[in-house]
């Protein structure tokens, strides 16, 4: 199931699904570790002794951000019941809590007595094994521990009423379900520990008014230790969890209005998206420089792991829209994990745990035994990786004219990155060294891996002309020119009149493997390699245009020719990143028209009907119904959203048509 809502303080993240319960729970890390795993943190509710799940059917429910917050907001309705919760959600901007309020509303002119239970069950390490859960009768709470990783799980009624019922059990293990079966009777059993794999249920009772409202409060602290989880939630009942709650959204507040973003040619749902944006691109950025793909573990079910990993390309286009958007703050210390993480020989492997450890990968050290001429074995990376990174570099500085940090970044990680660049290349055709394409799913030389390389070299030639090291800015700029003369003399079909997706390199012949991919298209304007009215580039967008364009109901793009991630019919699903570019290739072009006006517009009123219903971005949609498939949210897609509206303005502000103070959100190099 897709994540509804993502809430996060760069330290720790919880994932909500449609129906509000938790399904991820990462700490202490953002992506790193998954403490809950996709299990269901159940919410029950019984009234007048009938009981009901908020996901069995009865309920209607909407959910979503409070504008301007990264706070969640659901409303839950039941006509049967005849009464109504409203729940907001946060993770405490200063500390690993994780806050919910829940506002019952009764609608009879009866009294009502109303019994609320939140079920909670912790994989600690995602590991069902050698789990631990107890009753506390100290602090009346339930706590689950295992190791250095430490949840306690508590509450409070509006009028000071302490959770009432608890139990402890065994879960999914020897014919148990879990504790949450037993609340459907309104009452649970009290036992008071267990260990294993193991989940817990506790209860709060209130009465209701005739057409008023009872409200309950409810808390998880993650910590290490037990004198520190304590600590948080004493911390929680001196603050109290409404403080914190509104404490927590006037931060956000403060965080996003410092720009005052407010886009005149977007509707009031396509303004929100964009500051729900930038909230996601926030929320899965890790404080000490990670910013992970996608927070979402539902991925893990359709093959073998997820999303909840930083692969520097996917980041470098995240920070460079940061970037774009004025949070150079935010971005700064992924350039110094890159650095940390850097390989002695100057690349930047496939993906990496937001601790700095290596991530899972599925690219092979010595692919189909290939040896280089060099007599080193293929290297598993992709090589557009360490290019972006250092191309993104350019855009920090340009936004932040640090040039101290530049200087300090020089030596360790600007030049060693692009003398790499400069050296994995073949002498004889002057292209790139086989490395995997950014789809991760061919070996070979693909022209957006040398665009990006392309760029990655003009931009240390910049870095190296800025501090005077003109040998180094030489260097740098002759090996990018050759990267373009082999791009155009291997890479140019002239039997497709277009720039393919890549070529083979094997025993000294260069193979063209004609497919048309968007990312070629992209990557030859964004990394600066090709103007956009160079006749090979308007060939190139020709063949783009005729054959990736979704032929099914939904719209919008696909990768490439027969594109089978994902799919399940005859048709390649359509990208919101891919359909995006199409509308920043004509809004960065010297002479935007408004046609290309016209069709921005377009796009936007496509992706708010193409959301998830909670107001977030997927990875791609079905071709023919638009249901959000794979990854969701996306954070490349938001981050996409997010440039996509900055450069309409930028355009804007080109033309004369408004005046406003924007950092340029596309450079020139």
């Amino acid at each position: 199931m897709p994540r509804a809502l993502v809430l996060g303080n760069g330290q720790s993240v919880v994932c909500l699904d449609r129906f509000g319960f938790v399904r991820d729970f990462y700490f202490p890390y953002v992506g790193l570790e998954n403490h809950v795993s996709g299990n269901k943190h159940r919410i029950g509710i019984m009234v007048d002794d009938k009981f009901t799940w908020l996901d069995d059917g009865t309920w209607v429910i909407k959910i979503g951000y409070k504008p301007e917050t990264m706070i969640g907001y659901l409303v839950c309705k039941n006509k049967d019941l005849n009464i109504s919760l409203v729940m907001e959600d946060c993770v405490y901007n200063e500390s690993n809590v994780f806050i919910r309020k829940v506002e019952i509303y009764n609608h009879t002119d009866d009294i009502r007595d109303v019994k609320v239970f939140f079920h909670q069950v912790f994989l600690i390490g995602e590991n069902k094994k050698r789990n631990t859960a107890f009753y506390d009768p100290t602090h009346n709470a339930v706590v689950h521990y295992k190791g250095r990783r430490i949840f306690i799980v508590n509450g409070r009624t509006d009028s000071g009423q302490k959770m009432d019922d608890f139990s402890v059990g065994a879960y999914n293990y020897e014919g148990h379900k879990g504790t949450y079966v037993d609340a459907e009777d309104g009452k649970l059993g009290k036992n008071g520990v267990e260990h294993g794999s193991v989940d817990s249920t506790i209860r709060f009772c209130t009465s209701c008014e005739g057409k008023k409202k009872s409200t309950i409060y409810y808390w998880i602290a993650a910590a290490k230790t037990l004198d520190e989880v304590y600590s948080l939630n004493d911390m929680v009942m001196n603050k109290t969890p409404e403080g914190m709650l509104h404490s927590t959204e006037d931060y956000w507040h403060a965080w996003l209005d410092r720009r005052n973003f407010h886009f005149n040619f977007l509707t009031k749902e396509q303004n929100k998206l964009f500051n729900t944006s930038l909230f996601i691109l926030r929320a899965h950025s890790d404080n000490r420089g990670s910013i992970i793909a996608s927070a979402d573990s539902a991925m893990i079910e359709y093959g073998k792991d997820d999303y909840a990993y930083m692969w520097p390309r996917d980041a470098a286009f995240i920070v460079s829209v940061l970037d774009g958007a004025g949070f150079t703050e935010v971005t700064k210390n992924f350039f110094k994990f890159c650095k940390d993480v850097l390989h002695e020989d100057g690349y930047l492997h496939h993906r990496f745990n937001s601790d700095q450890s290596l991530g899972s990968t599925w690219h092979s050290p010595s692919a189909q035994s290939v040896w280089l001429q060099d007599k080193k074995l293929q290297l598993p990376i992709q090589e557009d990786e360490t290019a972006s990174v250092l191309y993104s570099l350019w855009h920090h500085y340009d936004h932040t004219k640090d040039i101290e940090f530049i200087e300090d970044l020089y030596k360790p990680f600007i030049e060693k990155m692009a003398n790499f660049l400069v050296d994995f290349r073949n002498k004889e055709s002057g292209l790139p060294m086989p490395s995997y394409d950014l789809w991760e799913e061919v070996i070979g030389v693909s022209t957006y891996t040398c665009a990006s390389v392309y760029g990655g070299l003009m931009a240390a030639a910049k870095f190296s002309e800025l501090l005077g090291k003109r040998n180094h800015m030489r260097k740098y700029q002759q090996a990018a020119k050759e990267v373009k003369k082999a791009t155009i003399d291997h890479l140019y079909s002239t039997n497709l009149n277009s720039f393919i997706r890549y070529v083979e390199c094997c025993n000294g012949e260069i193979k063209q493997i004609e497919v048309i991919d968007s990312s070629s298209l992209f990557g030859l304007w964004y990394f600066g390699m090709f103007k956009q009215d160079d006749p090979l580039f308007q060939n190139t967008h020709k063949q783009v245009m005729e054959r990736l364009g979704n032929p099914g109901d939904t719209g919008g793009f696909i990768r490439y020719e027969n594109d089978a991630y994902f799919r399940s019919g005859d048709k390649s699903n359509p990208w919101f990143i891919t359909t995006l570019w199409e509308v920043e290739r004509r809004l960065a072009n010297d002479n935007v028209s408004e046609e290309d006006f016209d069709f921005a517009r377009q796009i936007f009123d496509w992706i708010e009907k193409h959301l998830y219903p909670s107001g977030v971005m997927a990875e791609q949609l079905d071709p023919d119904h638009g249901e959000s498939l794979s990854a969701t949210p996306l954070v490349w897609s938001h981050a996409e959203y997010v440039r996509t509206v900055l450069l309409y303005q930028q355009a804007l502000v080109k033309l004369g048509k408004v005046k406003v103070e924007q950092p340029s959100i596309i450079h020139e190099l």
